[in-house]
């Protein structure tokens, strides 16, 4: 008969940190973020993506079948662009790959998801980029933008146009 010691000393050598190590790795999974110790809210998400997309000083504009890089006019603050748009913004919980053509995405493989380094969610934005065109006249295209998140905001940005 086994030693009750010995099923004992298994368990606490073996059996505990398999149970830690899956607990981890399940929060991971699911888009724990352990820096913070919690989840990202979904206003968090979107000032996030929208941040990262509001940053840049030159973004792309399509005209006439062209794409061309134009300086861009930031906005002062997510709030501002949100009391302007307010359905601007979306998030698709885990399923991705239904609103972007896949070719835009990478999928993220289980053991991204695992490590913290895949995503889950796509925030999708549509996007109304202030411009300057080549008179100097403002101008205001809206393209949509999607974001897919780490699990403590990292962003990646995915591109696609906006009939899709």
């Amino acid at each position: 008969m086994i030693d009750r010691i010995l099923l004992l000393a298994i368990f606490i050598f073996i059996g505990f940190p398999l149970t830690i190590l899956s607990i981890f790795y399940s929060l991971n999974y699911s888009g724990f973020c352990f820096p913070k110790m919690r989840y990202l809210s979904d206003e968090e998400k979107l000032k996030i993506a929208f941040n990262y997309n509001n940053r840049e000083d030159k973004l792309f504009v399509h005209g006439g079948g062209i794409a061309k890089s134009y300086e861009h006019i930031k906005y002062a603050s997510f709030d501002e662009y949100i009391k302007e748009n307010p359905d601007c913004c979306s998030i698709n919980y885990g399923e991705p790959y239904k609103i972007a053509r896949s070719s835009f995405i990478p999928e993220s493989s289980f053991l991204d998801r695992i490590s913290g380094l895949g995503f889950r969610d796509l925030t999708v934005i549509n996007f109304k980029v202030r411009y300057l065109d080549e008179n100097g006249n403002q101008r205001v295209q809206e393209v949509r933008l999607g974001n897919t998140l780490r699990n403590c905001g990292r962003p990646v940005s995915i591109w696609f146009d906006k009939d899709t």
